[in-house]
């Protein structure tokens, strides 16, 4: 861009056109650059209205793997990893001095995980977020990509301004003898493969007296057999697990989005506020689950107003045998079955048996229908449904067929909802001919309704 203009005037090209993006007041310009790449924002220095506006952005995002690739795409003949790493920590030191803002709103670093010289640059990697921490940075992710080599920096736990803090693959290395973390006014807290023991979590989670929001992924990070969150503040717990054992003390939680895998441990005992819980979302359940295990889990949510449950654990609960749910006060029940599984619709019938106050079902589109799943269930018809209104049964995205587990959830449930208004079958994507479709709609529009109000509607 050739701009020919002061800061404030109306600008023109050499050419006679009008050059709108220079003629923008500076808060505009800072705010555009802000959403650039900092290496990007950087590079306006070139341009003669823009000049120095990229020292004033609020956000600074240092990412080595995108700085590799830019020096890669556009080298000749691309430098060492080494020199690579050494340039982007020029890169950094240069844009932390010319900085201008006494305060930074998002600060991001990521170190590229096959730095094996990160071992000896791991002081200046701290010296960089020491300069966000000193400019009161509200937002910081740090990425180490290798936690055996990146620990993080104790002053990252003192931080009287951290509104949310993510660190992932680096490892917490909070001692006993050490003073404790306190971050007075952080608000949600993301921890991704961290590595660490159970007293340094302990101790962070101690020093968040006012955590909101919680986000631990283990999933691959070592050495961590068990977990105590205690965390009073808490509403929203995002948790995945790996061969670990974990307890609760979340008396304020709403939402809690679980995932375990790996072996069976008796992965959740804890306390969970059995008032305050609103919503669960099941990702996944250990391999090889008891009745009992699941039983005793179920109960802990049983109080929950939203109840979803994904295809991986849908399918591990169906292949236990003799499973019992425990009533529960499930309003609204989201599942994604796979319905290639033996027991599929039975699981479903039984789930929703044991929803007395369940008002709300959503079935969503599933595995191929297989051969196992035209097995019918007809125990299951013989219950009532008293609040059950709406339901939305998916269909199968590219399959031909609807299988017969499917039009049994559909009988037992228009059999046993007594005041369901509208329940709808959404076809989607299933390569149904005419004559196919006209049949399905033949044969559920033969199935006795508890409801005289029930309507089907086919989407």
């Amino acid at each position: 861009m050739k701009s020919m203009s002061n800061k404030s005037g109306s600008c023109e090209s050499n050419d006679g056109i009008e050059d709108r993006l220079s003629g923008l007041p500076d808060e505009v310009i800072v705010h555009i650059l802000s959403l650039m790449p900092t290496l990007d924002a950087v590079k306006t220095m070139l341009l003669r209205r823009f000049g120095d506006l990229w020292t004033l952005v609020p956000t600074l995002r240092f990412d080595f793997y995108e700085y590799s690739y830019e020096m890669i795409r556009t080298k000749h003949k691309p430098p060492s990893s080494h020199k690579m790493f050494s340039s982007f920590g020029r890169l950094v030191r240069n844009v932390q001095r010319l900085y201008r803002r006494s305060v930074i709103d998002s600060f991001y670093l990521s170190i590229d995980d096959n730095q094996e010289e990160l071992k000896d640059v791991i002081g200046d990697v701290h010296l960089w977020l020491r300069f966000a921490i000193d400019k009161q940075v509200k937002d910081l992710y740090f990425d180490c990509a290798n936690y055996r080599n990146g620990p993080c920096p104790p002053h990252l736990f003192t931080s009287q301004s951290l509104a949310v803090l993510t660190l992932s693959h680096c490892t917490l290395n909070l001692l006993e003898h050490e003073s404790q973390p306190h971050l007075g006014t952080l608000r949600k807290l993301s921890l991704i493969q961290v590595t660490g023991t159970t007293n340094a979590y302990d101790k962070l989670f101690r020093g968040c007296p006012s955590l909101q929001e919680l986000y631990i992924d283990m999933d691959g990070a070592p050495g961590l057999l068990s977990l105590n969150i205690n965390a009073p503040s808490v509403s929203k717990l995002y948790l995945h697990l790996f061969h670990c054992y974990c307890t609760l003390n979340c008396p304020s939680l709403k939402i809690l989005d679980i995932g375990v895998y790996g072996a069976t441990p008796p992965f959740l005992l804890g306390v969970i506020g059995s008032i305050s819980l609103q919503e669960v979302n099941v990702k996944s359940l250990p391999r090889r689950c008891s009745s009992g295990l699941v039983k005793s889990f179920f109960q802990l949510i049983q109080n929950a107003k939203i109840f979803m449950l994904s295809s991986d654990a849908f399918e591990e609960i169906s292949s236990i045998k003799k499973m019992e749910f425990p009533q529960n006060r499930w309003k609204r029940i989201v599942l994604h079955p796979l319905w290639n599984c033996e027991r599929c619709h039975e699981v479903i019938c039984m789930l929703i048996k044991s929803s007395i106050n369940l008002e709300e079902l959503i079935i969503c589109a599933g595995e191929s229908p297989g051969t196992k799943c035209e097995l019918v269930c007809p125990k299951f018809y013989t219950c009532v449904l008293p609040l059950l209104k709406t339901v939305t049964i998916y269909g199968n995205h590219g399959y031909q067929k609807w299988c017969k587990g499917q039009l049994q959830v559909i009988k037992f449930l228009l059999a046993n909802a007594v005041v369901l208004d509208k329940l709808v079958i959404t076809l989607g994507k299933s390569k149904l001919t005419t004559i196919e479709e006209l049949d399905l709609v033949k044969q559920v529009s033969t199935f006795k309704r508890a409801s005289a109000y029930a309507t089907i509607i086919f989407a």
